[in-house]
């Protein structure tokens, strides 16, 4: 008997191994074509999400101007006396009443990408807001309405006198900038100015419509101040994205 002879139920026991084992290569390549693709899904997927990131990041960065929000103006009248003359035996007396005005900033070069957190979800951009400045009075003595009492006023005792009423108006007016009405006052309206400064940028860079929430320094721990304590700011999503490749 020929050793190399193969009877019928070995050729059959062959041709089902054989059946078997293709089906077996047919299932691994319908399998590893399935995970290629998934793979090159989330490969896409990935690189729109990070090219989204990517142009809010140059779109914020880009965004770093000192913007006006708030102006606030008045009148002050300013007193002062002062001696002068021979042993200082004369009185002088010199009141002004002159406008001023004073402008509030907010200084986006402040602003990190830490204050900023996105929420892809709503697309909602979160922003924590540097805190209000006023900057220094301004006070317009082209309008002044001056009055002096005494019998004789040198240009010595003058000198002193407008010296002395400068230095007053510009306290006085620094002073009313300071005061808590007016700065709650500047800080809502930055909250408006802030958000519409940056959807210039944000629309430039294609991201399309963007709601954006601004908190001050100044608000409480209400409302959309919670999810600052469980979200992650973009400068801590570009780390962890970083430390991942």
């Amino acid at each position: 008997m020929d050793p190399f002879r193969l009877t019928p139920s070995s050729r059959k026991g062959l041709s089902v191994r054989a059946l078997i084992w293709g089906a077996l290569a047919i299932a691994a390549l319908i399998g590893l074509g399935y995970y290629l693709a998934r793979h090159e899904d989330r490969q896409v997927q990935q690189e729109v999400e990070e090219s989204e990131l990517d142009r809010l990041v140059v779109a914020l960065r880009e965004n770093r101007n000192r913007l006006e929000v708030y102006r606030l103006s008045g009148q002050v009248t300013t007193n002062r006396e002062t001696r002068g003359g021979i042993g200082n035996i004369l009185e002088g007396e010199m009141t002004v009443r002159q406008p001023w005005s004073v402008s509030y900033f907010v200084d986006m070069g402040d602003l990190g990408l830490d204050g900023y957190v996105w929420d892809e979800r709503t697309r909602t951009l979160l922003v924590r807001a540097p805190a209000v400045r006023p900057a220094t009075p301004n006070i317009d003595e082209s309008r002044q309405v001056v009055a002096y009492d005494g019998p004789l006023i040198t240009r010595d005792m003058q000198t002193q006198l407008r010296q002395g009423v400068a230095i007053g108006a510009r306290q006085q007016a620094q002073a009313e900038a300071a005061k808590a009405e007016n700065l709650a006052a500047a800080t809502r309206a930055a909250r408006e100015a802030v958000g519409r400064n940056l959807q210039t940028p944000l629309k430039a860079a294609g991201l399309g419509d963007i709601k954006v929430v601004v908190r001050a320094p100044t608000d409480g721990q209400q409302g959309n101040a919670e999810r600052w304590d469980v979200s992650r700011s973009i400068a801590e999503v570009l780390e962890e994205r970083a430390a991942s490749r």
